[in-house]
């Protein structure tokens, strides 16, 4: 019957070359065929014979579809606006046309054309014309989200669910609001409702399956999340929601599939590298662990906890460096993290590192470290094991009382901490601090000199610097 109705179309124009309605028609039974090209040359045709031929200029920014052609399809719809200033349809796909705003110039730039304001006009007036129409007040809706206005958004969507209830971008998009405005349980529902009216719908499946996750409901949200991975394979946040899912599996290899996956889709995923880093850390792969912290901190240059994670497991004296680099890196960018001030004492009064001659030398910095421990402390003042450490750190340098305190309050925060009791049992037991506490002359003493000592017999050395002084910071080409 197309065959036919193609061979009539052409004997008509044969007969009458200025027959713009069989031009127009016959275009369209082109674009029907899939023969696009042909049907812009009808449609020229139409506009030839009558300029005032709404309709053509309309169809024909339609298939105007390719970034290239973006100014050509805007001249179109406005062409068919200015003669039909009433005509819903031309003002719906211009609105879509201004708020994808994909264009490319004439040397073959990508630009971005997008211009949401003069969009949201053209759904408003659709809605003016006809207030029934659905994909308006969902559109308008898009945009409304793009600009925060959550309860406007929501008024449109919801108003598009009662003129087509069957509407799955709306129940999805409905959703998403919902969940903004903190109301789970109905955003819940309808993700629910988009997935029944559009099972295929990916970004449903994900959005659906990251809620339930945080919910606690693993199972569901598995599935949803395999879903969403198996509907769209290059859904990169799919792909490491479910990778977090999997850590808790006593086999790492699938999440280690799934992270690896959603790095491969997007190379600039800091939270996965730091993710897969930890998940490889639990299981004993602490090289690859510290590869991928490092990769999370060259993605993002502000990435406190990789920082942070990196140093913790810088456990070698030959990474001391890098470990107080990283560490004073996290304090630079967070200097409220009483956890990174608290491994970083850990790790100075620890003092085991390799000097550059290969030489194991036990140089630890008390001073620092007590300062550490105390802004610990002073950021979190129910820090028990800092108290602790600080504790352990002060008898060691002979100021019992100061010792005593720390030990007591750490117990004070948590009466099961064994070792704290234990360390204070033998605090208690040391002659010199009993006679120091019984007699109340128990002041702060001077701090002794650091011990310095080395595997190795050497010539005797000037000693070398601190570590803070020997460590610089790192120099990222740009911090955001």
């Amino acid at each position: 019957e197309r065959e036919t109705a193609r061979n009539h179309f052409l004997n008509a124009l044969e007969i009458q070359p200025s027959y713009a309605d069989a031009y127009y028609h016959y275009a369209l039974l082109l674009i029907d065929l899939k023969d696009i090209e042909e049907a812009k040359n009808n449609l020229e045709k139409v506009t030839e014979v009558d300029q005032n031929y709404a309709l053509a200029y309309y169809q024909k920014a339609c298939l105007l579809t390719n970034p290239d052609d973006f100014e050509d399809a805007r001249k179109n719809f406005e062409t068919a606006i200015d003669i039909q200033p009433d005509f819903a349809d031309a003002h719906y796909y211009m609105g879509k046309l201004l708020a994808g705003g994909s264009a490319i110039d004439k040397d073959g730039s990508v630009l971005d054309r997008t211009d949401l304001d003069a969009a949201k006009e053209n759904f408003l007036l659709v809605l003016k014309i006809n207030p029934a129409h659905a994909k308006g007040l969902y559109n308008l809706a898009r945009i409304l989200y793009i600009e925060k206005d959550l309860r406007e958004a929501k008024s449109a969507l919801l108003k598009a669910l009662e003129i087509n209830p069957e509407y799955s971008k709306a129940h999805y998009l409905l959703a998403n609001v919902l969940s903004d405005l903190g109301a789970s349980a109905k955003a819940k529902q309808h993700y629910t409702a988009s997935i029944k009216h559009y099972e295929e719908n990916a970004p449903a499946h994900f959005c659906l399956g990251k809620m339930l996750a945080e919910e606690g409901d693993v199972k569901t949200a598995e599935s949803h999340l395999r879903k969403a991975v198996t509907l769209d394979p290059e859904h990169a946040c799919a792909h490491y929601h479910l990778a977090l899912l999997l850590t808790e599996n006593n086999d790492p290899a699938p999440a280690k599939k799934h992270f690896f996956r959603s790095l491969e889709i997007n190379p600039e995923f800091a939270f996965a590298y730091y993710h897969l880093a930890h998940h490889l850390e639990r299981h004993g792969d602490l090289n690859e662990a510290k590869v991928y912290f490092q990769k999370a901190t060259d993605v993002d240059q502000n990435f406190v906890e990789a920082y942070f994670n990196l140093a913790r497991i810088l456990n070698a004296p030959a990474e001391y460096v890098l470990a107080v680099r990283n560490y004073e890196t996290a304090i630079e960018i967070d200097p409220q993290h009483a956890q990174a001030h608290y491994w970083f004492a850990k790790l100075l009064t620890g003092g085991k590192r390799l000097t550059s001659d290969g030489t194991l030398v036990h140089e630890p910095d008390p001073e620092t470290g007590e300062r550490h421990y105390r802004k610990a402390i002073e950021i979190d003042p129910k820090f028990a094991k800092a108290f602790f450490r600080l504790g352990l750190l002060l008898h060691e340098n002979c100021r019992y009382a100061e010792a005593q305190q720390n030990f007591l309050t750490a117990i004070g925060i948590n009466p099961k901490f064994a070792e704290a009791h234990y360390r204070l049992a033998v605090l208690l037991m040391d002659p010199a601090a009993t006679k120091l506490l019984s007699s109340g002359k128990a002041k702060p003493q001077a701090k002794p000199a650091a011990k310095r000592t080395r595997t190795t017999k050497t010539a005797k050395k000037k000693a070398p610097k601190k570590s803070r002084a020997t460590a610089k910071k790192p120099t990222p080409s740009k911090r955001k």
